[in-house]
């Protein structure tokens, strides 16, 4: 069996669970059989493309989740990462500038 490095907590994740949902989310803490998770997002489809939306639509976006192991865990690609952290973040960054020629 492979085993992979455990990553460092704080970090974020990308999970799929067994009904097949799949969400990001910041992990402030990990044991053997959970993690526990802030800010879960979801993919939505819009009229103006895919866009990120609460995972738990009804619940507290401050309150961290618990999410039982086992589940299907990755580290999210640099465009998802940075989107993420932009939708969570409470600093605003300015959009890349680029030369009109």
């Amino acid at each position: 069996m492979l085993l992979r490095k455990q990553n460092t907590v704080p970090y974020i994740g990308i999970f799929k669970i067994a009904s097949g949902e799949e969400f990001i989310g910041k992990v402030v803490a990990e044991t053997v059989t959970s993690y526990t998770i802030a800010k879960p997002l979801c993919m939505v489809g819009t009229d103006k493309g895919f866009q990120f939306a609460p995972f738990i639509m009804m619940g507290d976006m401050d309150a961290d989740v618990d999410l039982p192991k086992p589940v299907i865990q990755t580290l999210p690609n640099k465009q998802i990462l940075d989107q993420y952290e932009s939708a969570t973040s409470p600093i605003a960054m300015p959009k890349k500038s680029s030369i009109i020629i």
